[in-house]
């Protein structure tokens, strides 16, 4: 939406008037739309930077538009992307100076370093890199995301960056995880780092599925930004993951069980926060101003060259942006308040629910530790019914011993006279 708004902006006149030094003709004729070079970083091992940069374009462009951007590669450099169709990618000249009569202004890290004075670093105006990568919110669009992915299937999945050998701890965490929460797991890296750490999650019975080792730099942008949570030890990357959707869980050198779980459980639960830094937008404004004055100093013109009635249309179009941005903000400073206000009812409605619990809890408890000890009394007293009689002693009863040795004294005198009798 900024970018169009930035396009019905025919104001800044001082970007689309401006005329090239090499040119013959005056400076007042002028010149609609200015020549921008942004050199594109691929010493990389993921295109976070190249991302970062070309979002960094986008928002010059819409900030001094119109304007032309040519990208640049150096020569030295191997892109890892090239399969970036959206972008005619040049090779930038050892000798900078070569595209004076092509280019107002070329900006990239490091081009100070070379003393042209059309170059423009960003560390100009304390950008860093790192600063850069929070543009890519603005940069990666719902609809770019969507038309990217490169697998929609794996989306909200468990991303894990494998580089090298992880350890068997991260590897163990991560398949309890995606147990527990019937997460899928996806996988980018290397190939052989891929397979080392699928044998070790197939310990758990646990499968995970590999994105691709071929992604260009929109696809890789639309897979961090929709997955559910993105396991690496890539600083740049964990970082890039923050500024997204803040689910991120960073793998140090020697990884914690617990650190690990209670990191896993805050990123897919939603309670981690963005990475936001309030003076980027100071930053990119500074930035864009020195693009500007550069082109114009270098094109024999200044700031004060606008007419009146350039320098009003400026104001007022500027002012509607403005006023537009101010309206957008308060309908989410709104929403917002909506949301925390639903979110604060909602809280309050279960801890009603959970003290109701407890009661009830304590109540069953009590109940239960009643009948424990009714169900006691009722074993003791049996016990004494049952084993009382056994403790006394039986007095003996003389005359059944007597009647006894009666009985078995007249048996054996009938026998001894039957025996006698037939002898």
């Amino acid at each position: 939406m900024r970018r169009q708004e930035a396009a019905s902006m025919t104001s800044i006149e001082s970007s689309k008037t401006a005329t090239n030094a090499s040119s013959h003709k005056p400076a007042s004729q002028g010149r609609e739309i200015l020549n921008i070079g942004i050199v594109l970083p691929t010493e990389e091992r993921h295109p976070i930077g190249w991302l970062a940069t070309r979002a960094l374009g986008a928002e010059i462009e819409w900030r001094n538009g119109p304007l032309r951007i040519q990208w640049f590669v150096e020569k030295s450099g191997n892109p890892l992307w090239p399969g970036d169709l959206s972008l005619k990618i040049n090779q930038l000249p050892e000798n900078i100076w070569d595209l004076e009569e092509d280019l107002d202004v070329i900006m990239g890290y490091g081009l100070t370093r070379e003393k042209v004075e059309f170059a423009v670093d960003p560390t100009e105006a304390g950008l860093t890199p790192s600063d850069t990568a929070s543009l890519l919110t603005r940069y990666l669009s719902p609809n770019l995301v969507r038309e990217n992915h490169p697998a929609p299937s794996l989306q909200d999945s468990i991303l894990v960056d494998v580089n090298g050998d992880l350890p068997q701890v991260v590897a163990d965490e991560i398949a309890r995880h995606a147990m527990s929460t019937t997460i899928p797991v996806a996988l980018i890296g290397a190939e052989i780092d891929q397979l080392r750490f699928r044998e070790q999650l197939e310990r758990h019975n646990q499968t995970a599925t590999n994105v691709g080792t071929d992604l260009d730099a929109g696809e890789f942008g639309a897979l961090i930004d929709r997955a559910a949570v993105v396991v690496t030890g890539d600083s740049a990357l964990q970082h890039m993951a923050q500024v997204l959707h803040g689910r991120s869980v960073f793998i140090s050198e020697e990884p914690k069980e617990q650190i690990l779980q209670r990191e896993l459980w805050a990123a897919t639960s939603g309670t981690s926060l963005l990475k936001k830094d309030p003076t980027i937008e100071a930053k990119i404004q500074r930035l864009a101003e020195i693009v500007e004055q550069t082109a114009l100093l270098r094109l024999g013109r200044n700031l004060a060259d606008r007419s009146g009635a350039q320098e009003r249309e400026r104001i007022k179009q500027l002012t509607a942006v403005h006023e537009q941005q101010a309206f957008q903000w308060n309908e989410q400073r709104r929403h917002s308040k909506e949301t925390i206000d639903r979110l604060r009812q909602q809280i309050l409605g279960l801890e009603d629910q959970l003290n109701s619990a407890e009661k009830e809890a304590d109540r069953s408890r009590s109940a239960l530790r009643a009948q424990h000890n009714r169900l006691n009394q009722l074993e003791m007293q049996t016990a004494e019914r049952d084993q009382g009689p056994a403790r006394l002693h039986r007095t003996v009863d003389w005359r059944s011993v007597l009647a006894q040795i009666e009985r078995d004294a007249l048996k054996i005198l009938h026998w001894l006279r039957r025996q006698f009798g037939k002898g």
